[in-house]
């Protein structure tokens, strides 16, 4: 049997606690479960894909701020 690597297992976790946070809430607010569950996942990457973009627009443009 393959062994995950300790950030691989927290990063499914947290995943899976996300998506289940994500329906739960989507259930108190009158929407069934598997479109919450849908839901959360398109929030999660829009959310991921954002991320992404700033990240990638941070470390395009070096600011003199930051030090060398």
């Amino acid at each position: 049997m393959v062994a995950l690597k300790p950030q691989t297992a927290l990063g499914g976790f947290a995943l899976v606690t996300l998506l289940l946070v994500g329906a739960a809430v989507g259930r108190v607010l009158g929407v069934s479960f598997g479109e919450a569950l849908y839901l959360t996942g398109v929030l999660l990457v829009i959310l991921g894909w954002l991320g992404n973009r700033v990240m990638l627009r941070y470390c395009a443009n070096p600011s003199k701020d930051r030090g060398a």
